[in-house]
This record gives C-alpha cells, structure tokens and sequence, in this order.
C-alpha cells in the first residue's frame, strides 16, 4: 500500500470516527434536554404537592398559638 492510500484510509478512519461521535454528542444532548423538562415538570409538581399538603395540614391541625398549654 502507498503511502497515499495509508493517508487516504486514515483520513476515511477519521471521518468515520467523527461521524460517530457527532452521532453520540447529539443523542446526549436530546437526553439532557428531555431529562431537563422531565425535571421541570417533576419540580412543579412537587411545588403544588407541598402546597396542597400545607394546605391540608392547616385545615387538620389547629395552630399550636391557639391551643391552651396542657397545664391549665
């Protein structure tokens, strides 16, 4: 083989191994971007949960500034 065709062949090699990487980066970046929303919608979610619990919570409980001291 020339030295020519060894240049050719690792150049092919090259773009071949380029074009894989470039294929693997953006398969990454869509699962980045689809866990980002995931976690977007998993944050809010857990917002009105705990806004839905404290709400809950203050119709159970009565406020502990209302109770009587158990002394009296």
């Amino acid at each position: 083989m020339s030295k020519i065709d060894e240049l050719s062949q690792q150049l092919v090699d090259l773009e071949t191994r380029m074009a894989f990487l470039e294929d693997t980066v953006e398969t990454l970046n869509m699962t980045v971007f689809r866990k980002t929303e995931e976690l977007k919608k998993l944050t809010q979610k857990n917002l009105l949960l705990t806004d839905q619990l404290k709400q809950i919570q203050a119709t159970i409980e009565p406020n502990a500034e209302d109770e009587i001291p158990p002394h009296y």
